[in-house]
């Protein structure tokens, strides 16, 4: 399960990330047990992730011997308008209200648990990694100087988004087509 589809409202919040339950499935293969292992931050994620758990179809776990045993498996699922995956998301039609909205839910609800907001990371990330793809490999300290300066870059395109949220975001961002594909990518 990749992602899933959450409230209007909540989507209209910026909420936005990846809850993840363990599901306890019995030796007959039903679902005995659903247990939040790590919160999404959001309400609305983390239901919308334990509704569609609770309707997926499980097989029961084996021993050794090839009998049914009861087990756990991790369920995974997100929402995020940034990602293709997530009903109406996108890079392509991404804009600057959308990346503000999620960038300050996320940042808020996220505060000191170093979690990644991807739109940023790849954002700082993307000269190393186009650098790399195209052979080389630039030292430590060049990327981590690089980082910085697209840091900087970042918070000004963010101040651009919020003085103009009608505007999509990769008609702000200096490669856009190597943006958009890194972002797609994950």
């Amino acid at each position: 399960m990749r992602t899933v589809d959450i409230p209007q409202a909540a989507k209209d919040a910026g909420h936005n990330g990846t809850a993840i339950y363990t599901a306890t499935v019995g030796a007959d293969g039903q679902l005995a047990a659903l247990t939040l292992k790590q919160s999404s931050m959001s309400p609305a994620i983390d239901e919308a992730v334990k509704a569609r758990a609770q309707k997926l179809y499980y097989f029961a776990a084996t021993d050794k011997d090839g009998n049914k045993v009861e087990g756990t498996v991790d369920v995974v699922a997100s929402y995020a308008r940034h990602d293709k995956d997530s009903p109406g998301g996108g890079i392509d039609n991404y804009t600057c209200g959308d990346l503000v909205r999620e960038w300050d839910w996320f940042t808020a609800a996220n505060a000191g648990r170093g979690k990644l907001f991807w739109p940023h990371n790849a954002y700082t990330s993307l000269t190393g990694i186009e650098a790399m793809r195209q052979g080389e490999w630039p030292s430590r300290q060049a990327r981590l100087a690089e980082r910085a300066t697209r840091e900087e870059m970042w918070a000004k395109l963010i101040k651009r988004c919020r003085k103009s949220p009608a505007r999509l975001m990769l008609e702000e961002v200096d490669q856009p087509v190597e943006y958009a594909n890194l972002v797609n990518s994950f």
